[in-house]
Protein backbone atom coordinates (compact mmCIF):
# COMPACT_ATOMS: atom_id res chain seq x y z
CA UNK A 1 0.00 0.00 0.00
CA UNK A 2 1.42 3.33 -1.21
CA UNK A 3 1.72 6.17 1.77
CA UNK A 4 -0.85 8.33 -0.27
CA UNK A 5 -3.28 6.01 -0.19
CA UNK A 6 -2.60 4.82 3.30
CA UNK A 7 -3.05 8.49 4.76
CA UNK A 8 -6.34 8.35 2.52
CA UNK A 9 -7.55 5.19 4.10
CA UNK A 10 -7.14 6.55 7.72
CA UNK A 11 -8.54 9.88 6.90
CA UNK A 12 -11.65 8.18 5.65
CA UNK A 13 -11.49 5.48 8.49
CA UNK A 14 -11.24 8.97 10.62
CA UNK A 15 -13.78 10.62 9.57
CA UNK A 16 -16.35 7.32 9.28
CA UNK A 17 -15.34 6.92 13.40
CA UNK A 18 -15.93 9.83 14.20
CA UNK A 19 -19.64 9.52 12.49
CA UNK A 20 -19.89 6.25 15.09
CA UNK A 21 -19.68 4.39 11.84
CA UNK A 22 -16.93 1.14 11.79
CA UNK A 23 -15.35 1.12 8.47
CA UNK A 24 -15.15 -1.13 5.95
CA UNK A 25 -12.45 -1.79 4.47
CA UNK A 26 -13.07 -2.43 0.75
CA UNK A 27 -11.18 -5.40 -1.33
CA UNK A 28 -8.78 -4.06 -3.84
CA UNK A 29 -6.17 -5.71 -6.26
CA UNK A 30 -2.60 -5.87 -5.14
CA UNK A 31 0.03 -3.35 -5.99
CA UNK A 32 2.75 -3.55 -8.10
CA UNK A 33 5.45 -3.15 -4.60
CA UNK A 34 2.99 -5.78 -3.20
CA UNK A 35 4.03 -10.14 -2.83
CA UNK A 36 2.36 -13.23 -2.07
CA UNK A 37 4.41 -16.14 -0.28
CA UNK A 38 2.46 -19.51 -0.80
CA UNK A 39 3.45 -22.34 1.09
CA UNK A 40 3.52 -25.68 0.11
CA UNK A 41 -0.48 -26.63 0.92
CA UNK A 42 -2.26 -30.03 0.19
CA UNK A 43 -4.71 -31.39 -2.19
CA UNK A 44 -7.26 -34.29 -1.98
CA UNK A 45 -8.60 -36.32 -4.85
CA UNK A 46 -12.58 -35.89 -4.92
CA UNK A 47 -15.18 -39.16 -5.14
CA UNK A 48 -16.18 -37.43 -8.70
CA UNK A 49 -12.44 -37.31 -9.55
CA UNK A 50 -12.13 -33.17 -8.93
CA UNK A 51 -9.05 -32.07 -6.16
CA UNK A 52 -9.50 -30.31 -3.42
CA UNK A 53 -6.63 -27.80 -2.67
CA UNK A 54 -5.82 -25.98 0.38
CA UNK A 55 -4.17 -22.60 -0.33
CA UNK A 56 -2.21 -21.07 2.04
CA UNK A 57 -0.51 -17.03 0.97
CA UNK A 58 0.74 -14.25 2.99
CA UNK A 59 0.11 -10.96 1.43
CA UNK A 60 2.73 -8.02 2.12
CA UNK A 61 5.01 -5.20 1.51
CA UNK A 62 8.67 -5.24 2.33
CA UNK A 63 9.93 -2.46 4.17
CA UNK A 64 13.29 -1.05 2.97
CA UNK A 65 13.94 1.19 5.71
CA UNK A 66 17.72 1.08 6.90
CA UNK A 67 18.55 0.70 10.76
CA UNK A 68 16.00 -2.20 10.87
CA UNK A 69 18.06 -5.12 10.93
CA UNK A 70 20.31 -3.21 13.49
CA UNK A 71 17.49 -2.98 15.62
CA UNK A 72 15.86 -6.33 15.22
CA UNK A 73 19.34 -8.03 16.00
CA UNK A 74 19.72 -5.73 18.91
CA UNK A 75 16.05 -7.62 19.90
CA UNK A 76 17.50 -10.77 19.41
CA UNK A 77 20.71 -9.78 21.81
CA UNK A 78 22.96 -10.68 18.46
CA UNK A 79 25.58 -8.27 17.70
CA UNK A 80 25.79 -7.90 13.90
CA UNK A 81 29.39 -6.88 13.86
CA UNK A 82 31.13 -9.63 15.79
CA UNK A 83 29.20 -12.03 13.09
CA UNK A 84 31.53 -13.07 9.84
CA UNK A 85 30.27 -11.09 6.49
CA UNK A 86 28.66 -14.09 5.45
CA UNK A 87 26.59 -14.30 8.48
CA UNK A 88 25.84 -11.15 8.36
CA UNK A 89 24.94 -11.93 4.85
CA UNK A 90 22.67 -14.51 5.79
CA UNK A 91 21.07 -12.75 8.34
CA UNK A 92 19.55 -10.07 5.94
CA UNK A 93 18.21 -12.36 3.74
CA UNK A 94 16.90 -14.53 6.98
CA UNK A 95 15.16 -11.84 8.40
CA UNK A 96 13.84 -9.60 5.64
CA UNK A 97 10.22 -10.78 6.00
CA UNK A 98 10.21 -9.71 9.76
CA UNK A 99 9.99 -6.53 8.43
CA UNK A 100 7.64 -7.01 5.72
CA UNK A 101 4.31 -5.23 6.60
CA UNK A 102 1.24 -7.53 6.00
CA UNK A 103 -1.40 -6.46 3.32
CA UNK A 104 -4.75 -6.68 4.23
CA UNK A 105 -8.31 -6.72 1.90
CA UNK A 106 -6.05 -7.65 -0.95
CA UNK A 107 -7.83 -9.73 -3.72
CA UNK A 108 -6.45 -11.65 -6.52
CA UNK A 109 -7.07 -15.01 -8.76
CA UNK A 110 -5.02 -18.27 -8.44
CA UNK A 111 -4.68 -20.06 -12.35
CA UNK A 112 -4.07 -23.91 -11.77
CA UNK A 113 -1.66 -25.89 -14.52
CA UNK A 114 -4.03 -27.83 -16.25
CA UNK A 115 -7.42 -27.01 -14.82
CA UNK A 116 -9.28 -24.45 -17.16
CA UNK A 117 -10.59 -20.83 -15.46
CA UNK A 118 -9.79 -19.20 -12.38
CA UNK A 119 -10.71 -19.21 -8.84
CA UNK A 120 -10.74 -15.78 -7.32
CA UNK A 121 -9.64 -16.06 -3.78
CA UNK A 122 -11.21 -14.20 -0.56
CA UNK A 123 -9.65 -10.74 0.41
CA UNK A 124 -6.74 -11.17 2.57
CA UNK A 125 -7.50 -10.45 6.23
CA UNK A 126 -5.68 -8.21 8.93
CA UNK A 127 -2.47 -10.58 8.97
CA UNK A 128 -2.37 -10.26 4.98
CA UNK A 129 -3.47 -14.17 5.26
CA UNK A 130 -5.43 -15.86 3.00
CA UNK A 131 -5.82 -19.31 3.79
CA UNK A 132 -9.12 -21.44 1.34
CA UNK A 133 -9.67 -24.31 0.32
CA UNK A 134 -11.10 -24.21 -3.66
CA UNK A 135 -12.57 -27.55 -5.59
CA UNK A 136 -10.73 -27.60 -9.34
CA UNK A 137 -11.53 -29.65 -11.88
CA UNK A 138 -8.12 -31.48 -13.48
CA UNK A 139 -8.59 -33.30 -16.93
CA UNK A 140 -5.25 -34.09 -16.85
CA UNK A 141 -4.24 -35.49 -13.82
CA UNK A 142 -1.96 -38.27 -14.43
CA UNK A 143 -2.18 -40.86 -11.63
CA UNK A 144 1.30 -40.79 -10.69
CA UNK A 145 1.68 -36.97 -10.18
CA UNK A 146 2.72 -35.68 -7.00
CA UNK A 147 2.10 -31.87 -7.12
CA UNK A 148 -0.23 -29.54 -8.39
CA UNK A 149 1.06 -26.08 -9.67
CA UNK A 150 -0.43 -22.86 -10.05
CA UNK A 151 0.11 -18.91 -9.73
CA UNK A 152 -1.31 -15.62 -8.70
CA UNK A 153 -3.29 -13.47 -11.36
CA UNK A 154 -3.76 -9.94 -10.83
CA UNK A 155 -5.53 -8.97 -13.58
CA UNK A 156 -6.70 -9.59 -17.26
CA UNK A 157 -3.56 -10.93 -18.86
CA UNK A 158 -1.18 -9.87 -15.90
CA UNK A 159 0.46 -13.46 -14.50
CA UNK A 160 2.55 -13.06 -11.53
CA UNK A 161 4.90 -15.77 -12.49
CA UNK A 162 7.11 -15.35 -9.26
CA UNK A 163 4.15 -15.80 -6.92
CA UNK A 164 3.92 -19.40 -7.79
CA UNK A 165 2.72 -21.97 -5.09
CA UNK A 166 2.14 -25.84 -4.90
CA UNK A 167 -0.09 -28.29 -3.40
CA UNK A 168 1.20 -31.91 -2.65
CA UNK A 169 -1.69 -34.52 -3.84
CA UNK A 170 -2.40 -36.58 -1.36
CA UNK A 171 -4.17 -40.02 -2.39
CA UNK A 172 -7.14 -41.47 0.19
CA UNK A 173 -5.11 -44.66 1.21
CA UNK A 174 -1.26 -44.87 1.81
CA UNK A 175 1.66 -43.61 4.90
CA UNK A 176 1.65 -40.09 6.12
CA UNK A 177 4.79 -38.85 7.72
CA UNK A 178 4.74 -35.74 9.92
CA UNK A 179 8.12 -34.56 10.83
CA UNK A 180 8.91 -31.99 12.71
CA UNK A 181 11.68 -29.26 11.70
CA UNK A 182 13.96 -28.00 14.59
CA UNK A 183 16.64 -30.71 16.05
CA UNK A 184 13.88 -33.30 14.13
CA UNK A 185 15.71 -32.96 10.85
CA UNK A 186 17.69 -29.47 10.90
CA UNK A 187 20.06 -29.02 13.64
CA UNK A 188 18.73 -25.74 15.82
CA UNK A 189 19.38 -26.19 19.46
CA UNK A 190 16.28 -24.76 20.27
CA UNK A 191 17.07 -24.92 24.15
CA UNK A 192 19.80 -23.08 24.07
CA UNK A 193 18.55 -19.23 23.15
CA UNK A 194 21.62 -17.78 21.32
CA UNK A 195 22.65 -21.15 19.82
CA UNK A 196 19.38 -21.17 18.28
CA UNK A 197 19.40 -17.35 17.08
CA UNK A 198 22.67 -17.93 15.36
CA UNK A 199 21.62 -21.36 13.62
CA UNK A 200 18.38 -19.84 12.80
CA UNK A 201 19.60 -16.18 11.52
CA UNK A 202 23.38 -16.75 10.87
CA UNK A 203 24.57 -20.27 10.01
CA UNK A 204 24.30 -22.39 7.75
CA UNK A 205 21.65 -24.74 8.29
CA UNK A 206 22.61 -28.30 9.41
CA UNK A 207 20.79 -31.21 8.72
CA UNK A 208 20.34 -34.04 11.38
CA UNK A 209 22.60 -36.98 10.93
CA UNK A 210 20.51 -40.62 9.09
CA UNK A 211 17.33 -37.93 8.97
CA UNK A 212 17.58 -37.37 4.86
CA UNK A 213 18.29 -41.30 4.09
CA UNK A 214 16.00 -42.55 6.33
CA UNK A 215 13.29 -40.07 5.05
CA UNK A 216 14.25 -41.39 1.24
CA UNK A 217 13.71 -44.64 1.89
CA UNK A 218 10.68 -44.56 3.30
CA UNK A 219 9.54 -42.23 0.50
CA UNK A 220 10.22 -45.51 -2.21
CA UNK A 221 6.68 -47.12 -0.85
CA UNK A 222 3.93 -46.15 -2.92
CA UNK A 223 1.59 -43.26 -2.17
CA UNK A 224 4.04 -41.90 0.89
CA UNK A 225 3.56 -38.42 1.56
CA UNK A 226 5.43 -35.81 4.10
CA UNK A 227 4.30 -33.28 6.39
CA UNK A 228 6.72 -30.44 7.88
CA UNK A 229 5.63 -29.24 10.70
CA UNK A 230 6.91 -26.35 13.17
CA UNK A 231 6.41 -23.71 15.26
CA UNK A 232 8.92 -21.50 13.10
CA UNK A 233 7.10 -18.42 12.06
CA UNK A 234 5.67 -18.40 8.28
CA UNK A 235 8.68 -15.40 7.43
CA UNK A 236 11.25 -18.59 7.35
CA UNK A 237 9.36 -20.39 5.06
CA UNK A 238 11.90 -19.43 1.88
CA UNK A 239 14.75 -20.92 3.87
CA UNK A 240 13.08 -23.64 5.42
CA UNK A 241 11.92 -25.16 2.21
CA UNK A 242 15.44 -24.72 0.62
CA UNK A 243 16.98 -26.74 3.18
CA UNK A 244 14.18 -29.71 2.56
CA UNK A 245 15.22 -29.05 -0.77
CA UNK A 246 19.22 -28.99 -0.87
CA UNK A 247 19.35 -31.34 2.12
CA UNK A 248 17.77 -34.22 0.18
CA UNK A 249 14.70 -34.51 2.14
CA UNK A 250 11.25 -35.62 0.14
CA UNK A 251 9.64 -33.10 -0.79
CA UNK A 252 6.17 -32.25 1.01
CA UNK A 253 3.61 -29.69 2.56
CA UNK A 254 4.95 -27.13 5.05
CA UNK A 255 2.77 -26.15 8.25
CA UNK A 256 4.76 -22.99 9.69
CA UNK A 257 3.11 -20.61 12.33
CA UNK A 258 1.46 -17.92 10.66
CA UNK A 259 3.46 -15.23 12.78
CA UNK A 260 3.91 -11.47 11.25
CA UNK A 261 5.68 -9.92 13.38
CA UNK A 262 8.99 -10.06 15.10
CA UNK A 263 7.98 -9.62 18.14
CA UNK A 264 6.63 -12.76 18.63
CA UNK A 265 9.46 -14.81 16.74
CA UNK A 266 9.59 -17.23 19.76
CA UNK A 267 6.27 -18.77 20.33
CA UNK A 268 5.29 -19.43 23.96
CA UNK A 269 5.03 -23.47 24.71
CA UNK A 270 1.38 -23.42 24.50
CA UNK A 271 1.12 -21.64 21.38
CA UNK A 272 3.58 -23.95 19.81
CA UNK A 273 1.57 -26.66 21.01
CA UNK A 274 -1.60 -25.44 19.84
CA UNK A 275 -0.41 -25.14 16.69
CA UNK A 276 1.23 -28.29 16.15
CA UNK A 277 -1.85 -30.13 17.53
CA UNK A 278 -4.24 -28.15 15.38
CA UNK A 279 -2.16 -29.36 12.11
CA UNK A 280 -1.95 -33.26 12.80
CA UNK A 281 -5.77 -32.94 13.61
CA UNK A 282 -6.50 -31.15 10.14
CA UNK A 283 -4.22 -33.56 8.57
CA UNK A 284 -6.21 -36.91 10.47
CA UNK A 285 -9.28 -35.17 9.08
CA UNK A 286 -8.57 -34.37 5.92
CA UNK A 287 -7.39 -37.95 4.98
CA UNK A 288 -9.72 -40.38 7.65
CA UNK A 289 -8.28 -44.00 5.13
CA UNK A 290 -3.81 -42.94 5.74
CA UNK A 291 -1.80 -43.69 8.42
CA UNK A 292 0.31 -41.82 10.17
CA UNK A 293 4.39 -41.72 11.64
CA UNK A 294 4.85 -39.19 13.87
CA UNK A 295 8.66 -38.00 14.02
CA UNK A 296 9.76 -35.39 16.56
CA UNK A 297 12.38 -34.55 19.41
CA UNK A 298 12.89 -34.81 22.82
CA UNK A 299 13.83 -31.35 22.92
CA UNK A 300 10.32 -29.29 23.27
CA UNK A 301 6.74 -31.03 23.80
CA UNK A 302 6.99 -33.31 20.73
CA UNK A 303 6.70 -36.46 22.78
CA UNK A 304 3.85 -35.44 25.07
CA UNK A 305 2.11 -33.87 22.01
CA UNK A 306 2.67 -37.27 19.57
CA UNK A 307 1.22 -39.31 23.00
CA UNK A 308 -1.89 -37.43 23.29
CA UNK A 309 -2.27 -37.75 19.10
CA UNK A 310 -1.84 -41.42 19.57
CA UNK A 311 -4.45 -41.65 22.45
CA UNK A 312 -7.05 -39.95 20.78
CA UNK A 313 -6.82 -41.27 17.67
CA UNK A 314 -6.88 -44.90 17.93
CA UNK A 315 -5.29 -47.00 15.04
CA UNK A 316 -4.49 -43.77 13.17
CA UNK A 317 -0.54 -43.96 14.00
CA UNK A 318 1.59 -46.58 12.96
CA UNK A 319 4.48 -45.57 15.59
CA UNK A 320 6.24 -42.43 16.90
CA UNK A 321 9.60 -42.07 16.59
CA UNK A 322 11.62 -39.04 18.46
CA UNK A 323 14.95 -38.17 18.14
CA UNK A 324 17.22 -38.08 21.22
CA UNK A 325 18.77 -34.01 22.10
CA UNK A 326 18.26 -34.61 25.94
CA UNK A 327 20.04 -37.79 26.87
CA UNK A 328 17.21 -38.67 29.28
CA UNK A 329 16.51 -42.57 28.13
CA UNK A 330 13.51 -44.78 27.67
CA UNK A 331 13.25 -45.63 31.45
CA UNK A 332 13.26 -41.67 32.68
CA UNK A 333 10.54 -40.21 34.77
CA UNK A 334 9.37 -38.19 31.94
CA UNK A 335 9.05 -41.39 29.44
CA UNK A 336 7.50 -43.20 31.72
CA UNK A 337 4.52 -40.57 32.57
CA UNK A 338 4.26 -39.66 28.98
CA UNK A 339 3.76 -43.18 27.11
CA UNK A 340 2.21 -45.08 30.33
CA UNK A 341 -0.63 -47.44 29.18
CA UNK A 342 0.42 -46.90 25.10
CA UNK A 343 2.54 -50.49 23.92
CA UNK A 344 6.31 -50.14 23.86
CA UNK A 345 6.57 -51.19 20.37
CA UNK A 346 4.48 -47.83 19.44
CA UNK A 347 7.17 -45.22 20.39
CA UNK A 348 11.04 -45.08 19.69
CA UNK A 349 13.71 -43.34 20.76
CA UNK A 350 16.69 -42.72 18.09
CA UNK A 351 19.93 -41.44 19.74
CA UNK A 352 22.27 -39.00 17.38
CA UNK A 353 24.45 -41.90 16.33
CA UNK A 354 22.23 -44.31 15.82
CA UNK A 355 22.39 -45.15 12.04
CA UNK A 356 19.12 -47.82 11.66
CA UNK A 357 15.91 -46.04 11.27
CA UNK A 358 13.97 -47.94 14.43
CA UNK A 359 10.76 -48.79 13.64
CA UNK A 360 10.52 -52.33 11.75
CA UNK A 361 9.78 -53.53 8.27
CA UNK A 362 9.89 -49.44 7.18
CA UNK A 363 6.59 -48.56 9.63
CA UNK A 364 4.92 -51.06 7.39
CA UNK A 365 4.51 -49.10 4.30
CA UNK A 366 4.74 -52.55 2.13
CA UNK A 367 1.61 -54.02 3.80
Amino acid sequence: MTLALRRRTLLAGAALAAGGITPALAAEPMEPDEEALFMNGTARPTDDGRLEVDIHAWVYERERRWGLNAAFARYLGLNLKKLSPAAQLRFNQRTALFHAESEDGKVFDVEFDGSPGRKTMPPSGADGRVNVRQVIEVPRLSPAQQWLEFHAVTGPGELLHRFRGRALIVPAQGLSVISDIDDTIKRTQVRERREMLLNTFARRFEPAPHMAGWYRALAQAPDTRFHYLSASPIQLYPPLAEFVREAGFPPGSMHLRESTTWRTLIPGDEDSRAHKLGVIARLLADFPQRRFVLVGDSGEADPEIYAKVLRDNPGRVDGIVIRDVTGEGRLSERYRATFEGIDPVMWHLVAPDTTAWPMQAQTQAAR
